[in-house]
């Protein structure tokens, strides 16, 4: 059975052309390998700057990749034709981080809601559209009274509910959504989360969704993915995860959760700490307090360390 998504040793560099001198680049994404299964959550998380939002731009086909594979159903996105990834797109959507600049201030919901229909030829009965649009606005918490406002009008939870009944409007398998909760209050971050659970389980949605949130990843991910300078450095289970962290990387930003009842962990290192090593083939031995001299050239590859759970640590396995 084909795979929603497969992404394939993916690479991805910024170039900027200078007159003078060599160009410079800046790679972003370095050798990516990734499945998103069906009626799946996969979380994605890292501090800022790691490259998350870059690897959903190059999957929505946003950003050309480098090199390397995206396949969505099994169709390479950078080797089909542009009618073929407008197919594509009934198929995926997404939702993006901040629910106030992404809504057309100009065009009320019933407009916003419509766009995509029109786009792909969909629902083209005047009463059929308007029907199904008041069953999509209910899907997500609102009303159909709530069509013909504009989104000033509305809260930012609200505007949250209608971003995601824009991706919903195409009836998509997979929905990447890039932090669709940072931006709102913690109270309606719960809403948002337990109505994106309600979706993916009525719908069979595949979803990539990326966070800075562990407590969010837990609550919503099957998977979760930890990213660091561009790579995958470790993947597993949501609970595995939690319970069994393997590479310092991971077991660093764990630490750095504040809690009341989980027993202290080691602290996290934070810092640039050792410069020397930033040659190494260990994208995170400069800030690894247990870095050793064998992992200056130790291979960067993953080691299965429990079923499902996969990490990139030389040391493995990791005791420590």
């Amino acid at each position: 059975m084909t795979v929603p998504v497969a992404i394939k040793q993916l690479y991805k560099t910024y170039t900027r052309r200078r007159w003078l001198g060599k160009n410079w680049e800046k790679p972003v994404l370095k050798d990516i390998n990734l499945t998103l299964e069906e009626n799946h959550v996969l979380g994605l998380v890292g501090e800022s700057g790691c490259g998350k939002s870059t690897l959903c731009k190059v999957l929505l086909g946003i950003e050309t990749p480098s090199s390397g594979q995206v396949l969505v159903c099994g169709k390479d996105t950078a080797r089909i034709s542009k009618s073929e990834f407008k197919k594509l797109r009934r198929v995926m959507q997404v939702v993006y981080q901040d629910p106030y600049s992404s809504l057309d201030p100009r065009m009320t919901v019933r407009q916003i809601l419509s766009e995509p229909l029109d786009i792909h030829g969909l629902k083209k009965d005047r009463a059929e559209r308007s029907a199904f649009l008041s069953e999509l606005l209910a899907s997500v918490g609102l009303s159909a009274a709530q069509l013909d406002r504009y989104p000033h009008e509305f809260s930012g939870g609200q505007r949250q509910r209608i971003c995601i009944a824009r991706a919903l409007a195409l009836d998509p398998k997979i929905l990447v959504a890039d932090e669709p909760v940072s931006a709102l209050d913690v109270s309606v971050q719960a809403q948002i989360l337990n109505l994106l659970k309600e979706i993916k389980t009525e719908r069979r949605l595949s979803m990539l969704f990326v966070t800075h949130d562990f407590a969010v990843a837990r609550f919503l991910c099957d998977d979760i993915a930890v990213m660091y300078q561009g790579r995958i450095v470790e993947r597993a289970p949501a609970e595995e995860l939690f319970e069994n962290p393997q590479h310092p990387y991971t077991r660093a930003l764990l630490s750095a959760v504040p809690s009341v009842r989980a027993p202290r962990r080691e602290p996290p290192a934070t810092r640039q700490e050792w410069p020397e090593r930033e040659q190494w083939n260990c994208p995170f031995a400069g800030r690894c307090p247990y870095a050793q001299p064998s992992c200056e050239k130790a291979p960067f590859a993953f080691q299965e360390v429990a079923p499902r759970h996969s990490c990139s640590c030389g040391l493995l396995p990791f005791k420590k």
